[in-house]
């Protein structure tokens, strides 16, 4: 019997169960999301099935700081809300690391782990942000699979960079 997947917050002191996505996941799922958790960087969670894990997230608080934005694009992101709202940075939780182990991947686990962690920050306001944002490994399969999500690029000065900055705006996901 396949059970559902179950969502386990991970504390530093907890053991890593076994887990296969890429070397540089892998290691963070290992090593460093133990240390991110005790310096109160991140807090990483698991998907587990059938006593595995098939997924892992890690998430932060972050913000979309309004220099670091070009004004066109800035502009549509304050648009909607009201004047006296308008922050010098808008809230967001980071997604710092996301992975689906291989024998899960392509199988549209990632869009709905993506899809649960928008309701997750949309139902009951969690942390009070408004934007979802990931640094996206620039590689063309990944792109598509967050531009599919709804993500977009907050700048394009780092396309050619090894990770692309991109953004979801909560609100759409909301209404």
């Amino acid at each position: 019997m396949i059970e559902p997947p179950i969502l386990k917050r991970l504390n530093p002191e907890d053991l890593r169960p076994p887990f296969d996505c890429d070397d540089d996941l892998n290691e963070f799922f290992t090593k460093d999301s133990i240390i991110s958790d005790r310096e109160l960087l991140s807090v990483t969670y698991v998907f587990e099935q059938n006593n595995k894990t098939i997924a892992f997230f890690s998430v932060s608080n972050d913000s979309i700081k309004k220099e670091n934005v070009p004004p066109s694009k800035l502009k549509k992101l304050v648009k909607p809300l009201p004047h006296e709202k308008r922050y010098s940075s808008l809230p967001a939780v980071k997604v710092g690391r996301f992975a689906i182990c291989n024998i899960m991947q392509r199988h549209g686990l990632g869009t709905a782990l993506l899809d649960f962690i928008k309701v997750w920050f949309t139902q009951g306001n969690k942390t009070g942000c408004r934007f979802i944002i990931v640094d996206a490994y620039n590689k063309p399969l990944i792109i598509q699979f967050y531009q599919r999500n709804g993500f977009q690029f907050l700048i394009e000065e780092d396309s050619s960079d090894e990770t692309r900055l991109m953004f979801f705006d909560l609100i759409t996901f909301k209404k």
